[in-house]
Parts: structure tokens; C-alpha cells; sequence
């Protein structure tokens, strides 16, 4: 019997590990990170489908803005969570999930979108404050 308990807690190990936990979003990796290809689809892609809550690139609207603090660069929300929240949504906000409208593939050009277009805005606002006259 103890190889089969043995055995038993193997498979049981081996599945808790497989298995993420509620809540926690499962850490995928962007596919298209730094791809300027793959960014010019996913501007596209944000155009025709993100754009009318979260404005034009990514800068805020009736939705939040997705290129400064968290959803920016060294910001708190990964491309894993960005690629989740844009699949399944975000429960009782206006933001539905586009899990049947576009593709993973889709998913990623628009994140990988929205995070080059976060490091053209930390750039430039990097060179309107080097700008400023220090007086």
C-alpha cells in the first residue's frame, strides 16, 4: 500500500502545482514583447476595439488610461494581468472580457501595443520635464 500512497501524493503534488490558484493570474509570457510588428497590428486592433472607453492610445477616458502608473512601464500590472483583464474582463466594471471577439494572438498585439506605446509616453514626458528651465 505504500508504494500507491506514495504515488497517490505524487499525482497530488504534482497537480496542486499545475493548477493556479484562485485569484492569482497565471504568469504567460508575452509572445510579441518588443515586437514593432506586432505592435502596429495590436494599435489597429486598440483602434477598432478599446479606443472608444480608453481614448486614443491608451491615454484615459470613460475608461482608466493604460500607458502611466500601474498599466505603465515598471508599473505594478504585468503583461500577464493585461492579457487577463483584456480575455475575461474585470467583474463589475464596464470592462467585458474580448475572450470571443479576438484571438490570444490578438490579445498580445494589443498588449504589446499598449506597452510600447507606455515607453513613447515615459520619453516624452522624460523630455518635457528636461525641457523646463530650472530657474
Amino acid at each position: 500500500m505504500k508504494p500507491l500512497s506514495w504515488l497517490h501524493g505524487l499525482l497530488l503534488l504534482a497537480t496542486l502545482h499545475a493548477t493556479p490558484m484562485p485569484g492569482h493570474a497565471q504568469e504567460r509570457i508575452n509572445p510579441f514583447a518588443g515586437d514593432a510588428q506586432a505592435a502596429r497590428l495590436g494599435e489597429d486592433l486598440f483602434g477598432r476595439n478599446c479606443q472608444q472607453c480608453h481614448n486614443s492610445r491608451g491615454k484615459g477616458g470613460k475608461g482608466p488610461q493604460l500607458v502611466r502608473g500601474a498599466w505603465g512601464p515598471e508599473g505594478a500590472n504585468s503583461d500577464a494581468y493585461m492579457f487577463q483583464t483584456i480575455t475575461n474582463g474585470r467583474p463589475n466594471t464596464q470592462m467585458g472580457g474580448f475572450a470571443g471577439a479576438l484571438s490570444e494572438t490578438e490579445i498580445w498585439q494589443i498588449v504589446t501595443f499598449l506597452r510600447a506605446e507606455s515607453q513613447r509616453v515615459k520619453a516624452a514626458d522624460r523630455q518635457r520635464a528636461d525641457d523646463v528651465p530650472t530657474w
